[in-house]
């Protein structure tokens, strides 16, 4: 098991590498179009040079408080201080405990508020964790931390998605308001109730995720402040507290129980002391501040958000006014644009609800003294009895909850009054907070460049790049991140090849109609016969020692991304959804579940070192340069880094890839391996272990196999059966890619029967288009 070796050299992403005149041009984005692109940073990579500037200003800031303590003389002394350090961190989270309690009316108020505006931050939760987990993190000390660390968070011991606070926080918001769009959608980012700077927060986390092997050090620091400040606590505490104001039962039991919260704190505690026990003395000096300098990032950013969270919170005396007030400033932007020249008193409605002229007492005050209201007698107002029930206009436009907040500012309206308050009325004491202009809060950040001058650049940048290249660029990805437009194409190839082949050669497509039944067929007969091709060593030829430790080298490039294939669903956008967390269930078990000692590449490490053999790291340009291997023991190996970087995009071939890679071998083929591995007095625990972890009954290939079903089962439920075909074509080309593919000749010839015969609709289109 490796290190992490802090080399400013090598750790130099391409942007800072380059001079200002290379990079591409750029243009001003927003904090909202930020988290946009972060979230789907497969589609738009060009965002991260921005998104390192920030992190890096950010921890250059809280670098200043770190001057205030001293430098310790020892890891004994470090160990001590930092201690003394998560004292005060946990000191301090009893200011940000609960904001928003008050008095009843109030609470309810300022409950949803906070709900709203940490909606980015919670539906991301545990992001800056998810980079341990790339193949050149996950087998050293500190990936294993990490990764230990984000299985926890995420709750991936669980295998129900739904069982993390982020689908409890969803369900609970459908309840209060509306069924909530995907995370990584546009309508989501665009919603108008969140204020722009509620993505600074979640900005950060997101973009210092994507520098893990850079910012280590930091993440772990970031990971301290956040547990020992309670924060793993909020997004539950503000579920409960939601439910709680709004008369809802909770979704689930055991959210955010203490035991879950006190083991976030203990092993983020452990982490830290491990990461400084590994530094030793001799790079204390350099560990120890970047440590502190994650910490206070943490609690500053956090900080920040807090303070202009509550800035914005609710105030004054509560009253049912107010939240009738609140609510139809969330409902204003759907809602104008419905009621033509409908008027309210003397204005048009829509001129009421409009963006930029709301006006939340105007509205209510004449709504007030509207036909449609009887003032203190909901059961009598048509508003309720007519307008939003079967047959009115606004049928299911409120939720229960909101009709309910209608229902307690009809009731509290005086029957005797002449007038309900006039349009600037301020006797509540009450105020209602405007939507924010977009235009306002241009809070630009920064500059990225156009997704088109980033591929431009990678093309003329990668020219004539060869495989080993692309190999050693791709799992440095984190330095190299201008190398997606060609790890895109060299994907789209390889999975052509393997397309135009499907009905023939090796692993032909067993139905040209998807058949759940067919596929676990195909998964049990191939097992069956990898099973039956066993020999025993007598009845069969033996194998040179030499040739088999060269056979055994020649896997290296493979072996040591082992699982790199399902990197990419560790992203925010996939693991919160059911077959994302299937294929991370496999992921972390390829890693080790956190131990480095039993991650697959580091016990394959082992195998060789024991045939003699001393293999550059993985991450080196001495691996990818090592004249002991053929170039075409780099081809799968690309394949499955380059298709690891776009886990949406291709995610149909990486469930039929997984399938692949996981059922291979189980059977005779590894028990062979074994028996000779024991002839020749070498440990056989690494064809061991995959033989008993890749079982088809409950082991990897069963989880891949029932991945694929419930992705073609989500697919069915939510188009209909009509795509599922095509869909089909694309997973059995991901189950192919692995094979040796067709040449050039035949390529070419494929493809010119397809501009014959019309274009093939099972490809998907490009990300980085030509």
């Amino acid at each position: 098991m490796s290190t992490l070796e802090h080399n400013p050299r090598v750790r130099t992403p391409w942007f800072r590498r380059q001079e200002a005149s290379t990079l591409p041009r750029s243009t001003r984005v927003s904090p909202r179009q930020i988290y946009y692109d972060m979230l789907n940073i497969e589609e738009h990579p060009e965002v991260l040079p921005l998104a390192y500037d920030l992190v890096a200003k950010r921890l250059d800031v809280a670098a200043i408080t770190n001057n205030l303590l001293a430098l310790p003389a020892s890891l004994s002394e470090a160990t001590d201080s930092l201690s003394e350090v998560l004292i005060r961190l946990t000191a301090s989270s009893s200011r940000f405990c609960r904001p928003w309690q008050a008095t009843e009316d109030l609470t309810r108020r300022r409950v949803m508020h906070y709900f709203m505006q940490y909606l980015p931050t919670a539906l991301v939760d545990g992001c800056w964790l998810q980079g341990g987990l790339r193949v050149s993190t996950s087998h050293t000390h500190e990936g294993g931390l990490l990764t230990g660390l984000y299985r926890h968070q995420v709750r991936a011991f669980v295998a129900d998605p739904g069982r993390h606070f982020v689908g409890d926080y969803r369900r609970v918001y459908a309840r209060v308001a509306a069924p909530l769009e995907e995370l990584s959608s546009r309508s989501f980012v665009d919603r108008v109730e969140f204020r722009e700077t509620s993505f600074l927060l979640p900005i950060f986390l997101l973009g210092i995720a994507q520098f893990t092997r850079t910012f280590c050090a930091e993440i772990l620091g970031l990971n301290l402040a956040w547990q020992f400040m309670g924060l793993s606590a909020w997004g539950p505490d503000l579920i409960r507290d939601v439910c709680a104001s709004y008369a809802l039962s909770l979704p689930v039991d055991d959210l955010g129980t203490r035991d879950h919260l006190d083991k976030s704190r203990t092993m983020a505690r452990e982490a830290a002391f491990q990461f400084l026990k590994d530094a030793n003395e001799s790079m204390l000096a350099d560990a120890w501040p970047r440590l502190l300098r994650g910490i206070h990032a943490g609690v500053e950013i956090w900080a920040e958000w807090f303070e202009r969270t509550s800035e914005t919170s609710p105030g004054g005396p509560p009253d049912p006014r107010q939240e009738m007030i609140d609510m139809l400033l969330r409902k204003a932007p759907y809602a104008c644009g419905y009621h033509a020249d409908k008027y309210l008193g003397t204005k048009r409605i829509d001129e009421l609800l409009a963006q930029n002229t709301f006006d939340g007492p105007a509205l209510l005050a004449d709504l007030a003294e509207s036909p449609w209201v009887k003032p203190g007698d909901p059961d009598r107002s048509a508003l309720l009895k007519r307008l939003i029930t079967f047959g009115g206009p606004m049928l299911s436009v409120f939720s229960a909850v909101e009709v309910q907040i209608i229902k307690n500012w009809i009731t509290s309206l005086p029957q005797d009054a002449q007038s309900f308050g006039s349009k600037v009325d301020g006797a509540s004491g009450s105020q209602s907070l405007p939507i924010e202009s977009r235009t306002k809060v241009e809070e630009n950040l920064g500059s990225i460049s156009t997704a088109a001058d980033f591929r431009r650049r990678s093309e003329v940048v990668y020219q004539g790049c060869k495989i080993r290249e692309l190999y050693h660029y791709l799992v440095n990805v984190e330095f190299h991140s201008d190398i997606l437009p060609l790890a895109e194409n060299f994907a789209r190839d390889r999975l052509e090849r393997s397309m135009a082949m499907l009905w023939k050669g090796a692993r032909p497509i067993p139905s040209r109609r998807y058949d759940p039944s067919a596929l676990e067929q195909w998964v049990h007969k191939k097992h069956r016969e990898q099973l039956e091709s066993y020999r025993r060593p007598d009845e069969r030829p033996d194998v040179p020692k030499g040739a088999f430790i060269e056979a055994t080298v020649q896997l290296a490039p493979l072996i040591l991304v082992d699982g790199g294939w399902l990197q990419g669903v560790a992203s925010p956008a996939v693991i919160h959804t059911t077959v994302g967390r299937m294929l991370f269930h496999v992921l972390v078990e390829e890693l080790g579940e956190g131990k480095p000692r039993e991650h697959h590449a580091n016990v394959y490490r082992e195998l060789l070192a024991a045939m003699g053999v001393d293999a550059p790291p993985v991450d080196s340009w001495d691996f990818a340069r090592w004249s002991r291997l053929n170039d075409s023991s780099f081809e799968v190996p690309t394949l499955w880094l380059s298709i690891s970087c776009f886990p949406r995009h291709f995610l149909p071939e990486i469930l039929g890839l997984n399938l692949a890679v996981e059922l291979a071998g189980v059977g005779g083929p590894y028990m062979e391996a074994r028996d000779t591995l024991r002839r020749f007095r070498y440990p056989s625990l690494f064809v061991d272990l995959h033989n008993a972890a890749d079982n088809v009954s409950a082991g990897h290939s069963a989880w891949a196999m029932n991945a694929i079903r419930r992705y073609m089962d989500e697919m069915a439920e939510r188009d209909g059966p009509h795509n599922l075909d095509r869909t089909w074509h694309r997973v059995w080309a991901g189950v192919r890619a692995t094979l040796p593919q067709i040449g050039r000749f035949r390529l070419l010839a494929h493809r010119l029967g397809r501009r014959l015969f019309g274009e093939d609709t099972t490809l998907v289109p490009r990300i980085f288009p030509a």
